[in-house]
């Protein structure tokens, strides 16, 4: 039986609609998987956790001038040390490229952070974003490893518990005035934390007051406008942003005391807090009976410094 033109559009729509729909689902996929290509070189489709659900993945910022000798040793012994993370690290150009795409839901995330005018500030906001978006470690070029695999930094007990790891930089035997405060040059996460998205909401939250207190842009801000970097985007933002997260959490004021002079990890919610001697034990002192219980080093800090000059980095 032929069938009639009107029957034969019906049919010839149907089809057309159908084409038209696998067309824009095959355009979509590809889109969606250029876009991620784009956002960070190099990261595989499937990237592997450790036992704790932490991505392995291991961060890094270069400066201008790249990586010094002296920092590639020390960033050797992470990296050759943990051979399961992937190992990426970051230039301006693409931490720039990378913020610019991945965040371009949250304009005044990538407006603020591309009109930072100074170096510490953008290298400490992509350490929150890069944890936020992707999770895994991040470590500041002069930090090294003391040989505890990656894989073990959470204790049995915690695993598949911790989100999120930090360490104290100052907290223990300490006798001149001093503000506790979490070590930002090593840092374990899982994405999507509201933590690490609450940190940076409260460096935006900053800028916007001091922009309208001064009455600049952005790009016109200086370290003397802003105040100290550590309070800025530095470890102690870290800290209150992760402090004000976990509260929302607990639905009440955490008592910070609870986290005080730590002689083994601790967990609070998500959050697991390692002793001072595990991230920073120059900074902190011991007695001898403390000594004994502690958990091992796991990283060393440097100390190079390059962000401490007039320009706020290189």
């Amino acid at each position: 039986m032929l069938l009639s033109p009107p029957q034969l559009g019906k049919i010839f729509n149907y089809h057309t609609l159908i084409a038209f729909c696998m067309i824009g689902l095959i355009y979509h996929l590809h889109l969606v998987q250029d876009r991620l290509a784009a956002r960070i070189p190099q990261v595989p489709a499937v990237i592997p956790h450790n036992p704790n659900g932490i991505p392995k993945l291991l961060w890094y910022k270069l400066g201008p001038k790249g990586l010094s000798e002296e920092a590639r040793n020390w960033t050797d012994t992470c990296i050759k040390g943990n051979p399961g993370y992937r190992p990426h690290f970051m230039t301006d150009e693409s931490g720039d490229e990378y913020v610019r795409k991945t965040f371009a839901f949250r304009p005044d995330i990538v407006n603020t952070y591309l009109a930072f005018p100074i170096p510490i500030y953008k290298a400490d906001m992509l350490r929150y974003l890069l944890l936020w978006d992707q999770g895994g470690v991040w470590s500041d070029l002069d930090v090294s490893c003391k040989g505890v695999p990656m894989d073990e930094w959470v204790p049995p007990e915690y695993q598949g518990k911790a989100s999120l790891v930090v360490g104290w930089e100052f907290d223990a035997g300490r006798y001149e005035p001093y503000v506790r405060q979490f070590c930002s040059w090593t840092l374990m996460a899982k994405p999507r934390l509201p933590h690490m998205m609450q940190v940076v909401d409260d460096i935006l939250a900053e800028v916007r007051a001091k922009t309208l207190k001064y009455n600049v842009p952005v790009e016109n801000i200086t370290l003397e406008m802003m105040g100290d970097v550590v309070d800025f985007t530095g470890p102690r933002r870290l800290t209150t942003g992760t402090f004000r997260s976990l509260s929302k959490r607990l639905n009440r004021t955490l008592d910070l005391t609870e986290t005080y002079n730590l002689l083994e990890p601790r967990l609070f919610e998500d959050v697991l807090i390692l002793p001072a001697h595990s991230f920073s034990p120059l900074t902190n002192r011991y007695t001898p009976e403390e000594k004994a219980v502690l958990p091992p080093q796991l990283v060393t800090h440097h100390y190079s410094g390059n962000w401490k000059n007039d320009k706020g980095g290189e």
